[in-house]
């Protein structure tokens, strides 16, 4: 317990926590198990204690007719086998009572054997067995009522007062059999409902107790973190103010008192007053890391990716061609250009690169990549691009060039040797290979593009 209490409050509130959402698990996996076994018990009622209700007032109506027919041919005595009329109605009567008496009873048997053989039936599995006994040995007690029936028909008027007395008694035996059936079932289906109820209130009594557990551990988890969110928030606040004073100017004396509605929003304010401090800060230093990119990464004169770039570039590309993607290399240079610098001077030199980049970007996309790697040597990178798009690239940008007629600048010419990427290549084979064919446009007249 004391150990507990000396821990960090991220493992104070992630125990607590785990404890709340097991005691929610608890109520949710029990609600659900709860929910399920009720389910079932209801669908046994619905499925076999309401049908044996049913059944239960069928064979009633039975009884009273029964007794009806009964009671009638009592009261004619003697005289009923003299009125063939009365008989006839009798014996049909007699089967009626018979055939649907039977027609009940196999039809309560039926719903019983169903929820045992499905499963249906989990309250009172015994006394719904003793139930299927009883409605055998009611089945037993018809057919032997239905022989009396049989034999007492057969009898003439002598014999009344005997064979009426035999099926009276039988008539009572049946009668009470079937009263005791219908007892059974009567206590049966009382007994399902007084056990599904019984599971409901337990059911909600639980529920009740796993949910008043749940809402004190979740009441004292809040208050716990909510108190030490209070201190740690008036901590960092303190410790935002220290650092705050420590990185403002010296003569700035500006402190950190916002008043706002609640701790986090004072929190936050003082987070964004030392961040825009911050950013005071950095700001210099942003610029001169983006300036420091510039110069380590272009060229200063044309504005072109350098040669330290260049490096970089290569195998970016290469290792991107490795995994798939294809791309093609162009490398040119400036024909005569030392015969510019020495008719026309450096300045003019410098200008006759600068218009060579400029022209060459007109027509470039953006995905293609510009490299000065040495004095009039460049370098173009054509993403996605194929060893035949690059040719025609080439030469569209070698006719570009040829045809440039800007005042004040001598006319040029560029020699081009385009490549593409080829299996197992590095950056020394593709680049040799480029320059061999870059040497082999100049060493046939130069103002070529030579592809291979």
């Amino acid at each position: 317990m004391f150990n507990w209490l000396n821990i960090s409050m991220t493992r104070k509130i992630s125990s607590l926590s785990f404890i709340l959402l097991s005691f929610l698990f608890v109520v949710i996996f029990y609600s659900a198990y709860q929910s399920q076994r009720i389910y079932k018990e209801m669908h046994e009622v619905a499925e076999i204690d309401v049908p044996l209700s049913e059944v239960m007032a069928d064979i009633e109506m039975l009884q009273l007719k029964q007794h009806l027919l009964m009671e009638s041919i009592r009261q004619q005595g003697d005289a009923f086998f003299a009125n063939k009329s009365m008989q006839a109605k009798s014996v049909k009567g007699f089967d009626e009572f018979s055939d649907q008496l039977a027609a009940q009873l196999d039809k309560s048997t039926e719903i019983l054997h169903t929820g045992l053989g499905f499963g249906s039936v989990r309250i009172k599995l015994l006394d719904h067995k003793a139930l299927i006994e009883q409605i055998n040995l009611l089945h037993q007690h018809r057919m032997s009522f239905d022989r009396l029936v049989d034999d007492f028909l057969e009898q003439d008027k002598q014999g009344f007062s005997t064979s009426w007395q035999i099926l009276e008694q039988q008539d009572k035996d049946l009668d009470a059999q079937a009263d005791e059936m219908l007892r059974k079932i009567d206590q049966l289906t009382m007994n399902v409902s007084a056990t599904v109820e019984s599971q409901e209130r337990h059911f909600v009594i639980m529920n009740a107790i796993l949910g008043v557990s749940a809402f004190g551990i979740g009441t004292y988890l809040t208050l716990y973190i909510i108190i030490t969110f209070r201190k740690r928030i008036w901590s960092l606040r303190g410790q935002i103010e220290s650092l705050h004073r420590s990185i403002v100017i010296e003569h700035d004396n500006t402190s950190l008192s916002y008043k706002g509605l609640d701790e986090l929003d004072e929190l936050e304010t003082d987070l964004k007053a030392l961040v825009g401090q911050f950013s005071k800060e950095m700001s210099n230093r942003h610029k001169v890391e983006t300036q420091l990119i510039e110069l380590a990464t272009r060229d200063k004169l044309t504005g072109t990716f350098n040669r330290h770039k260049w490096d970089e570039q290569i195998k970016d590309e290469l290792a991107l061609a490795n995994r798939g993607h294809h791309f093609s290399l162009i490398l040119l240079d400036v024909d005569h250009f030392k015969k510019i610098n020495d008719g026309f001077g450096h300045d003019v030199g410098d200008n006759v690169l600068k218009l060579l980049v400029n022209t060459l970007r007109k027509r470039l996309r953006e995905t293609d990549v510009l490299f000065r790697i040495g004095g009039e040597e460049f370098a173009i990178l054509l993403r996605d691009t194929n060893l035949k798009d690059a040719g025609v690239l080439a030469e569209q940008l070698r006719k570009k060039i040829d045809l440039l007629n800007e005042n004040g600048m001598p006319p040029f010419t560029i020699s081009l040797g385009v490549t593409d990427y080829q299996d197992f290549d590095d950056q020394t084979r593709i680049v040799k290979r480029a320059d061999i064919l870059l040497y082999e446009a100049k060493g046939a007249g130069r103002n070529r593009v030579v592809v291979g």
